[in-house]
């Protein structure tokens, strides 16, 4: 039984490390994306985010590297 519950522990640890390794993934991503519309400013997202409507499947990155290759 014991090694039952140490089998148990193994599992817990390795999920609460895959649980914050996402979280900590999903922050960084949340944080890149703020910059970019920070960096972007309100003329741009605007434009952006009018293209997003249209193509639900548009990242904003994408659309601001699709603007900045037609030098918009």
């Amino acid at each position: 039984m014991t090694s039952e519950l140490s089998q148990n522990d193994k599992d817990c640890a390795h999920a609460m490390a895959l649980k914050l390794r996402i979280n900590r993934e999903r922050r960084a991503e949340e944080e890149k994306q703020r910059k970019l519309i920070e960096e972007a400013g309100d003329f741009r997202m605007s434009i952006v985010r009018a293209a997003m409507e249209r193509h639900p499947g548009l990242t904003v990155e994408e659309a601001l590297e699709m603007m900045e290759f037609f030098g918009a």
